[in-house]
């Protein structure tokens, strides 16, 4: 019977996620990613059938990093719906603008887009929490949106394309200020 240990997928997945920063995804090297990690390929296998299982994984653990982040940002402006917003909106952006490996899975370069009930939740509850800030600031009165649902899906779509369809140059401060003052005058209240 094989016993798994969570420090030794955490060891995995974060050795894994120092290699795909890095390389492309057809340079990692599953034996370069168990030497980092101080465990034989074999074991790597017992917590990971592919690479793309690996990739997968260590890409959730970062989406889902990014939930906790936008969490924290909600409740450290609780009282300011467009500092909430803004927040979100840089928190998003400077988690896209720089990661090379979501722009080949973007593309559909390395494997299709991730579609199982644990990345459908964890997108849900993004939107839930994009939704909760326009909600808020509708409440207060800063807001004025007909329909929150469809503008939290949008927002996070927003920023996905800029950062991967950003012109040559383009700096991540600028797609962030770009975007936050789009949003904030879109929702802006009459």
């Amino acid at each position: 019977m094989t016993t798994f240990s969570k420090d030794k997928k955490t060891r995995i997945l974060n050795a894994a996620a120092a290699q795909f920063a890095e390389r492309p995804f057809h340079k990692v090297l599953l034996d370069d990613v168990a030497r980092a990690a101080g465990v034989g390929k074999g074991t790597l296998y017992l917590y990971f059938e592919s690479k793309d299982e690996l990739f997968l994984s260590v890409l959730f653990q970062d989406f889902a990093a990014l939930v906790e982040r936008l969490e924290e940002n909600i409740r450290a402006n609780e009282d300011d719906p467009a500092a909430q917003m803004s927040g979100l909106i840089h928190e998003l952006t400077q988690h896209l603008y720089s990661k090379t490996v979501f722009f080949e899975l973007s593309r559909g370069a390395i494997v299709n887009c991730p579609n199982s009930d644990e990345w459908a939740n964890k997108r849900a509850e993004m939107r839930t929490l994009i939704m909760s800030v326009i909600n808020n600031g509708i409440e207060k009165g800063v807001f004025s949106d007909p329909d929150p649902a469809l503008t939290a899906s949008y927002i996070a779509g927003l920023i996905r394309s800029a950062c991967l369809n950003r012109p040559t140059g383009t700096a991540m401060e600028s797609i962030f200020e770009h975007a936050r003052d789009f949003v904030l005058k879109a929702l802006r209240a009459a």
